[in-house]
């Protein structure tokens, strides 16, 4: 049975939690799997899965559903930008319902009647017109990485679903480990000061309407010194009522510090949605000890895109993406595709090194829009947001 967590603390009220529950006491009966019982399926309502258990290659490249030679995938048509990093395709860790592969990791095949398209009706991240790709491009690379110089990064501790006040949650900076090593991807060097958000967020937040809550929603705001620009980095955040975020592919260019700060919001993620999102995809929790992957497919201007399709190189119990309700996105069982939110997830996932990388149809070709090398912790989210190709991942001249 679907077991809801009761929230543990007085202001941090449910928020759009009231219909997410309702929705899971009205599936409970359809989708209350154990967890043993979902890992023997390779197909989760209409999203590709992939049992933990379950491998899609033998090692001589045979598939071991259908016999399909493993590279056979189709590769994607940019892939020149591969070569910055990239890890090479492990076929024994090919899912067994993937055609595509985007520099070293494998997925299914991007909607043959659906393009990818940019999100013009959302709050935030949104444009108009057709996709900016050029970035993956040879012609349109980022400029190479310039001298880092220390900035103050500011902005909004943002509550990701319910809560009322984003207070008390610690952010921390680090650099990130760039080694070849077991260790890669690790965060590394401390930059700066670990800081924590005000234990009263209506003294110097952002207060804004919430239904969920009996007066506002407050929201701490931050500012952290110190922080290099043109470096990659990896914001984390945590607390005693949240759960850990690890935002890779944060890179700071100086040309976006202004009079020597930059603007960056952080996410803050109640200890009861950890677990809330995967009790939809799942109809259980997150293995203890395991973790996730989630985040946002955006352009080379930072606007979301939908249609696209993402997925790790790594065993994970399902991959599945959300509705188009920004206020209170949930996983979409029958969706093969980014909506207008971008957003993907990828769960339950041993603690480790994961490359995650998405593509799409472009002018008729078949794309990569964005891979980050990352890690997963355990009892975590990793998030990774695409926002066209870094300059920390130029491929060799």
């Amino acid at each position: 049975m679907l077991r809801l967590t009761a929230l543990s603390r007085r202001n941090h009220a449910p928020h759009h939690l009231a219909p997410l529950w309702a929705w899971l006491r009205t599936a409970a009966t359809a989708r209350a799997f154990t967890m043993s019982a979902v890992r023997s399926l390779a197909v989760v309502g209409s999203v590709v899965a992939v049992g933990v258990l379950a491998i899609g290659c033998t090692k001589d490249g045979s598939s071991n559903d259908d016999n399909k030679d493993c590279t056979t995938l189709t590769p994607i048509t940019n892939a020149a930008f591969c070569a910055s990093g990239a890890p090479a395709l492990v076929c024994e860790q090919v899912p067994p319902r993937a055609t595509v592969e985007m520099c070293g990791v494998a997925l299914p095949a991007p909607p043959a009647d659906a393009a990818l398209e940019r999100s013009s009706s959302v709050k935030n991240f949104a444009g108009s017109g057709p996709p900016q790709l050029d970035c993956f491009e040879p012609a349109g690379y980022p400029a190479a990485p310039g001298t880092p110089q220390l900035v103050t990064m500011k902005g909004i501790a943002k509550i990701f679903s319910h809560g009322c006040s984003s207070d008390n949650l610690e952010i921390k900076v680090y650099t990130v480990k760039r080694d070849g090593s077991a260790d890669d991807g690790m965060p590394d060097q401390l930059v700066g000061a670990a800081i924590t958000t005000d234990a009263d967020c209506t003294v110097n937040g952002v207060s804004v309407n919430n239904d969920d809550c009996p007066d506002m929603r407050h929201e701490c705001t931050y500012e952290y010194p110190n922080v290099p620009t043109e470096t990659e980095l990896i914001v984390v955040t945590s607390g005693m009522y949240w759960a850990p975020i690890y935002e890779y592919n944060l890179y700071i260019r100086n040309d976006a510090v202004v009079s020597g700060f930059y603007d960056k919001d952080v996410r803050a993620l109640a200890q009861d949605d950890y677990g809330l999102v995967a009790q939809v995809a799942l109809g259980s929790p997150i293995t203890l000890g395991h973790g996730a992957v989630a985040g946002e497919v955006h352009d080379c201007d930072n606007v979301r895109l939908v249609n696209a399709v993402v997925d790790v190189d790594t065993p994970r119990l399902v991959s599945t993406y959300f509705t188009d309700n920004e206020s209170n996105p949930l996983p979409d069982l029958d969706a093969n595709a980014t909506s207008i939110l971008g957003l993907y997830s990828a769960m339950d996932i041993e603690p480790g090194p994961v490359t995650v990388a998405a593509a799409g149809i472009h002018n008729g070709r078949l794309v990569g829009v964005g891979y980050v090398r990352a890690r997963v912790f355990a009892n975590a989210i990793t998030t990774v947001t695409f926002r066209g190709l870094q300059p920390y991942q130029l491929p060799a001249p």
